[in-house]
């Protein structure tokens, strides 16, 4: 079954099935509709995206090796505080035994998986890490 012929068939706009207030807005007073009588005006949204892409940012070169460097591993609490926590020890483990010298530092956002927390982020910059393991769920 075709919806929008079945809406059609019944005058109904899809719009009004969205859940969403549809209404229309008076004329003001003193304009006119362009067929030259005052009426009801529709205003219609355009879901059209903005033409402007956001900013790109080149990526970072690939390190040659995990040996002797340092990485953050950022822990956004998408399951709660301690969801992600036994993945972070197993790739901590797995990383002491493939790699010499590595230094893990696992952290938990102060803002969750949806805000973001400065101080962390220059924490991680102000140490000169090398990588970044970010938003892991458990």
């Amino acid at each position: 079954m075709d919806r929008r012929k079945v809406l059609r068939f019944l005058g109904v706009s899809p719009a009004l099935l969205t859940g969403f207030p549809a209404g229309a807005e008076k004329t003001p007073a003193g304009v006119s509709s362009s067929d030259g009588n005052a009426g009801d005006l529709i205003t219609v949204m355009n879901p059209a995206i903005a033409g402007k892409l956001a900013t790109r940012v080149p990526l970072v070169v690939p390190l040659d090796s995990l040996d002797n460097k340092t990485i953050y591993m950022v822990n956004l609490s998408w399951e709660g505080p301690d969801a992600a926590n036994y993945f972070y020890e197993a790739m901590t483990q797995w990383l002491d035994q493939h790699y010499t010298g590595v230094k893990t530092i696992v952290k938990v956002t102060a803002e969750g998986m949806f805000g973001s927390d400065p101080s962390l982020l220059k924490a991680i910059t102000a140490s000169k890490a090398d990588a970044a393991i970010v938003g892991v769920a458990g």
